[in-house]
């Protein structure tokens, strides 16, 4: 069955597929695609929160890295740790005050 369908999978790959050449327009059909950016917005962190759930419930993952102020981020990973005094997740994530308004 598989080697039925390989030359139907490579053709939509090749049709759908769009050479890089090192120009400035290489990305251009990808954006036009993708549409509106989403990064900062409530529902790109609501996807993204939900796709961390899954890869470490699902996946086994157990480390997950962050684009975050140093500060606020070390703070969270001393309290995932066990290593300081904040009470609870909420109180460990209170230095986050600009975050992710920042970006």
């Amino acid at each position: 069955m598989l080697d039925a369908t390989l030359p139907i999978i490579s053709d939509l790959v090749r049709e759908a597929a769009h050479p890089l050449t090192g120009s400035q327009t290489d990305y251009d059909h990808l954006l036009e695609f993708i549409g509106e950016a989403s990064h900062g917005t409530h529902e790109f962190y609501r996807e993204r929160a939900r796709i961390t759930k899954r890869l470490i419930l699902e996946k086994g993952f157990t480390g997950i890295a962050v684009e975050a102020d140093w500060p606020d981020a070390y703070r969270v990973n001393c309290y995932v740790q066990g290593e300081n005094k904040d009470a609870d997740a909420v109180e460990a994530l209170s230095g986050f005050r600009r975050f992710p308004a920042w970006m």
